[in-house]
């Protein structure tokens, strides 16, 4: 199953965000992010949150058009997102674009990977989906790189030492190396034709593809 996540960053392109709503199952907003997604045509099925960026009478309207809203204090241990992702699992998704995830206060631009590695360790395969590129995280695992030719692919230790890191078809290619938290080595690799592979044996690693001309 397949759930949008809109975070109350800055928006993305109208045309990306209608496009990767309609191919998702579920739609859920992080409280101020769901006005990224009513601009965009998009109706949010779950909104999650204190609702103090969004606003009570904004809520309301939209819950009157079929959203169910999950109120949560002002008080809490986890920003708005994290419990946006938390809820779309609860509900079975087992994958999640999130949108509208980068800029917007610098705190919350800094705490999206996190929420991208909180979500990889509850079976949640989430991706930053931008008019920009890509952004995921990998813990001990690999997956496939999809782009074109020059695409800029930069790499970054996320909790600790990241080791066992082998970059396949990659302008720099790396075969069994270590990343330490401070290191620059990964930083802006490129794709050498339409995809790369990217593996880590032990710990985790940020990936932000950038697509050519964005």
């Amino acid at each position: 199953m397949r759930a949008a996540v809109f975070l109350n960053g800055a928006p993305d392109s109208p045309g990306l965000i209608r496009a990767v709503a309609k191919r998702a199952d579920l739609v859920v907003a992080a409280d101020g992010g769901a006005r990224y997604a009513l601009d965009a045509g998009v109706v949010p099925d779950l909104i999650v949150g204190d609702m103090d960026s969004l606003g009570e009478d904004l809520a309301r309207e939209i819950e009157s058009r079929g959203a169910t809203l999950e109120r949560h204090r002002v008080r809490k241990d986890k920003m708005d997102g994290h419990l946006a992702v938390l809820a779309a699992r609860e509900r079975g998704a087992t994958v999640a674009d999130l949108m509208c995830a980068v800029g917007g206060r610098s705190g919350a631009l800094y705490a999206v990977p996190h929420i991208l590695l909180a979500a990889e360790r509850i079976g949640i395969r989430s991706t930053v989906v931008a008019d920009w590129g890509r952004m995921f995280v990998i813990e001990a695992g690999s997956l496939t790189v999809e782009g074109g030719p020059q695409d800029s692919v930069s790499i970054f230790p996320l909790s600790g030492p990241a080791t066992g890191v082998t970059l396949e078809g990659m302008g720099y290619p790396l075969q069994d190396a270590r990343l330490e938290p401070g290191d620059t080595l990964g930083f802006h690799n490129e794709l050498i034709g339409r995809e790369a592979r990217v593996s880590v044996k032990e710990g985790a690693l940020l990936v932000i593809h950038e697509t050519k001309g964005s």
